[in-house]
């Protein structure tokens, strides 16, 4: 049975994809774990995504005939899995381009130092965040997420915050399919073409049979008869 690989965004863990998942064709699905994945790897010195894609490519032995289901961060990482693996992949709320991430800053030095100062997950400032967000739907899963970034720690913070914004040579490669929802405000939609869905950045969890038809319209007898 084809492997599928299912890699979970920024602060999040793979029961991201539980809504997702039923509507799927059936497969030997892989949910990669992130903060798992570091607490084994255990790198030193700077990360960026080259070097955690490498690091899930190696010990997964992905290969082309494998697909990759990404959301948010999780496809930045799947789309440097298919650089060096040629794997399938699908971008769900992702990207190709960090500048699409809407984050008031990217620059690294400052996240850093906020986020060891104890500033990035303060009660005051997650509320902030969480009185912000525009989307009714989804307020209580974004809540819950940023609730949860209370109990990270700060080294796999910062791990995540590197996968994102650590500079990483330009990719020559492009997802099989990139899904996306206009009124996501968290990562803007892609210059390239892509299907929309309804809702906005967790669209998987609210409209998990609409993020499935646009799966299910990648032809994948098709793209493994190309290999």
């Amino acid at each position: 049975m084809a492997r599928t690989f299912l890699i979970h965004g920024y602060v999040e863990d793979p029961t991201i994809f539980d809504k997702l998942v039923p509507y799927l064709p059936a497969a030997e699905f892989v949910r990669i774990n992130l903060a798992d994945e570091f607490e084994r790897w255990q790198p030193v010195g700077l990360v960026n995504v080259q070097r955690v894609a490498n690091y899930i490519a190696d010990c997964y032995e992905i290969e082309a005939t494998d697909v990759i289901i990404g959301h948010s961060m999780g496809g930045w990482i799947a789309i440097h899995i298919k650089q060096l693996t040629n794997a399938i992949v699908i971008q769900v709320a992702s990207w190709t381009d960090q500048r699409k991430i809407r984050l008031p800053t990217h620059n690294l030095r400052l996240l850093k130092m906020l986020l060891y100062s104890g500033i990035t997950q303060s009660r005051p400032l997650l509320n902030y965040f969480q009185k912000q967000y525009p989307f009714q739907e989804s307020a209580d899963l974004y809540c819950r997420l940023m609730n949860g970034m209370r109990t990270m720690s700060r080294r796999y913070l910062y791990q995540q915050l590197q996968t994102l914004f650590a500079p990483v040579s330009p990719l020559t490669v492009s997802p099989e399919l990139r899904i996306h929802a206009r009124r996501d405000s968290i990562v803007a939609r892609p210059s390239e073409p892509f299907v929309e869905v309804p809702g906005d950045h967790f669209g998987l969890v609210f409209y998990p049979e609409q993020v499935a038809e646009a799966i299910l319209t990648v032809d994948l007898s098709d793209l493994f008869d190309r290999l």
